[in-house]
């Protein structure tokens, strides 16, 4: 591979490494080619991507971004798989993957927010995933956010019913 290549390279991983709001590192070894495209398919229906990395230059790539933490783990047969959208859902994706075929290993994780960076470890990864989606949350959010003002429906509502009840006993006590 010419220099030139090379750098081109460098400057699209740093690229990834900058807008990615969230990664996962797996070793891919053992994994057959119809088992790799099956899980670029999966991964592509949750917006995220995988990238097979030449590790000398993604090392050279990470430094002062945000995926700086994960320097070190950038050793053997190693593939990025990154996104802007749900984290949750790629890394749902990646352990049912691992869960099947125990070829598919995860290594390390980044989760990028505006204010930090967090370096997950492969059990951090695991627990990522069995978090809800985002809509379920928004769903649970918004019954929360509606639960006191249905209350107070009812409650409002159950003094001229109670009124209502009360006049239907002395009608019916003097029949």
């Amino acid at each position: 591979m010419e220099r030139s290549q090379k750098e081109n390279l460098v400057g699209e991983l740093q690229g990834i490494f900058n807008s990615a709001t969230a990664a996962v590192l797996i070793d891919y070894r053992g994994l057959a080619a119809n088992e790799l495209v099956e899980m670029r398919q999966e991964l592509h229906k949750v917006h995220s991507t995988m990238k097979v990395l030449k590790n000398t230059l993604a090392k050279l790539a990470v430094e002062e971004t945000p995926f700086s933490g994960i320097r070190d783990q950038f050793v053997d047969t190693r593939a990025l798989v990154y996104g802007q959208e749900d984290p949750v859902e790629q890394a749902k994706v990646l352990v049912k993957i691992a869960e099947k075929n125990p070829n598919l290993k995860i290594h390390a994780g980044v989760l990028v927010d505006s204010s930090k960076t967090s370096v997950l470890d492969d059990a951090q990864v695991e627990a990522l995933s069995k978090l809800p989606a985002k809509e379920e949350l928004l769903v649970k959010l918004l019954f929360l956010l509606q639960a006191p003002a249905t209350q107070l429906v009812r409650t409002l509502n159950e003094v001229p019913a109670k009124f209502v009840r009360t006049l239907a006993a002395v009608r019916d006590s003097k029949e």
